[in-house]
């Protein structure tokens, strides 16, 4: 089968979780036998961008014409933002570059993810071409402009400006487009759908990642001083909820050994900084990856995940679950539908350091608190396996194109 997969970015252009989860999903289906073309865009300065290999998946990239790329749109602001806004509402020159690459490599399947950069003149070039789309919805990026349904002061959105209404109108009105919406959590495919999403059928199917091979050997040799360490692997930005953490340190009790590791970057990064030069308990590891990322997984025995936004599904939480960490976490968005309160780890209203702060001391004070953490974090982490993914992703294609067959021959 030839999948086409469109995704705003693709690596070695990094972002965030969902362009991992991509990359994981397309080598995955190249690795099965299928042929996957990636199409994604560049900057305008990279043009023309060749056409590369990567790990057995064709990548395309090319400038959406607009003000400027998506991928440097955080570093705009004011009218111009909006005009961008406007441009991408249905950007028919990037719709057009797809039509092109699809009129040569003939593909039976669209499958898209990120597209703001691309627009849903995508969704319209398939659905002419006859090509079944599938979507997959990471973020709220057609529900709101700035993808958080979060306001300028970062609190929840619950009452839209007017120019946000006809923004989540017009692209939600688009989704009839889509054959199949996918989501990786309940909570965000129930949040499209209660917006008016017009896509003919819906699903949830959870993100996969490949599960670390020393796993096992690692949950062996933890220590038993693992119990009293906490980590936070995220962006270091208001919504992710560092400030939480850092309030809740103010509340743990003196004598109680508990340290707590900050990795990551963004516009936080000072206050950590200061945060960890003013209280021994805190440490900051500045930006992980790779073997720095297991090695502090490896040290730590709970993650923390005190989010203030509506979380969809962080890749972050399997992996702790796959090294056999709990997950503390904000009850909220997508979050506790990959928490087991009391077996895999604990829920606690957004904000509420003081709260967070009563956990983490009874956590640490009391070896019985999670039980089944062990035998239960693996469970949870083989239900996210990347075959898993993959193989839900290949069940719905397959369903997708024989209820195309009978469509074409209705046409004919």
């Amino acid at each position: 089968m030839h999948v086409m997969v469109v995704n705003n970015i693709y690596p070695p252009i990094m972002a965030g979780g969902a362009e991992r989860i991509v990359a994981y999903l397309c080598e995955g289906l190249a690795r099965r036998g299928h042929r996957v073309t990636v199409v994604s865009t560049c900057g305008p300065q990279m043009e023309p961008y060749p056409t590369e290999i990567r790990n057995g998946v064709e990548v395309i990239r090319f400038f959406p014409p607009n003000l400027y790329w998506s991928f440097e749109r955080s570093l705009k602001g004011g009218p111009r933002k909006w005009l961008w806004h406007a441009r991408d509402a249905w950007n028919g020159a990037a719709g057009n570059r797809l039509r092109a690459i699809m009129e040569r490599s003939r593909p039976a399947i669209l499958h898209s993810h990120l597209i703001d950069g691309l627009s849903a003149a995508v969704w319209g070039r398939a659905r002419e071409a006859g090509i079944p789309v599938l979507h997959t919805a990471h973020d709220y990026h057609l529900l709101c402009p700035r993808a958080f349904l979060l306001t300028a002061d970062w609190k929840l959105c619950t009452r839209p400006r007017a120019h946000c209404r006809l923004y989540r109108g017009w692209h939600q009105r688009t989704t009839r487009y889509v054959d199949l919406f996918a989501s990786p959590s309940r909570f965000l495919l129930d949040m499209h759908e209660n917006n008016g999403l017009r896509a003919r059928n819906r699903a949830v199917i959870h993100n996969g990642i490949p599960l670390p091979d020393d796993r096992h050997l690692i949950r062996d040799r933890r220590s038993a001083e693992s119990r009293t360490r906490f980590l936070m692997l995220t962006r270091l930005t208001n919504e992710k909820g560092v400030s939480v953490v850092l309030d809740a340190m103010a509340h743990l009790p003196k004598e109680l050994p508990i340290e707590v590791a900050i990795a990551g970057k963004g516009p936080l990064e000072e206050r950590v900084r200061a945060a960890a030069a003013a209280d021994g308990r805190i440490r900051y590891l500045g930006f992980l990856d790779g073997e720095a990322k297991a090695a502090a997984l490896a040290w730590a025995g709970h993650l923390l995940l005190p989010s203030l936004w509506y979380e969809n599904a962080p890749v972050t939480i399997v992996e702790a679950a796959a090294y056999g960490l709990s997950l503390i976490g904000s009850d909220i968005g997508g979050i506790p539908e990959f928490v087991e309160p009391g077996q895999t780890g604990f829920l606690f209203p957004p904000g509420d350091s003081r709260t967070l702060a009563a956990l983490m001391t009874r956590i640490a004070r009391d070896a019985n608190a999670l039980p089944d953490l062990a035998e239960r974090s693996e469970t949870l982490a083989r239900r996210f396996g990347v075959d898993r993914m993959i193989e839900a992703y290949e069940g719905h294609y397959e369903a997708l194109l024989a209820e195309r067959l009978p469509r074409m021959a209705a046409a004919q």
